[in-house]
């Protein structure tokens, strides 16, 4: 399964938005908080991304093992908190993965600029977990 249109931001990256970012986050159809922004593929191996990485402004790809997936949760958080985005968190929420390692992946897909996909897309990695 790809997913094209996906926005990506791990828990530390959150400490390195700024003030204007999160003013940013907040103006209509701006895109919710990230950090990459490309497409994901989820196959038997795990979670390949390859994008853009608007900290470094490079280009870049990266590979998570599926075995290293401890949980799936979709909606809001203390890190990724309706606080964070435009809207209140109404119209859609991020989903997060929890890893063996102690850094979770909160991803938006196919963000429109007032919805995500991120419902459908939710109920479909439940089944590629399982």
């Amino acid at each position: 399964m790809i997913v094209k249109n996906s926005f990506l931001i791990f828990k530390n990256d959150f400490k390195h938005r700024t003030w204007l970012d999160w003013i940013q986050s907040h103006i209509m159809y701006a895109p919710p908080p990230f950090r990459f922004k490309g497409s994901v593929t989820f196959d038997a191996n795990g979670i390949s991304f390859v994008g853009f990485d608007i900290f470094h402004d490079t280009e870049v790809q990266f590979n998570i093992p599926k075995a290293e997936i401890e949980q799936l949760y979709h909606g809001y958080d203390e890190t990724f908190s309706t606080f964070q985005t435009r809207g209140s968190g109404t119209t859609w929420a991020p989903i997060r993965f929890k890893f063996a390692h102690e850094n979770p992946l909160y991803l938006i897909s196919e963000f429109n600029g007032v919805y995500s996909a991120n419902e459908e897309l939710f109920e479909e990695l439940k089944l590629w977990l399982s």
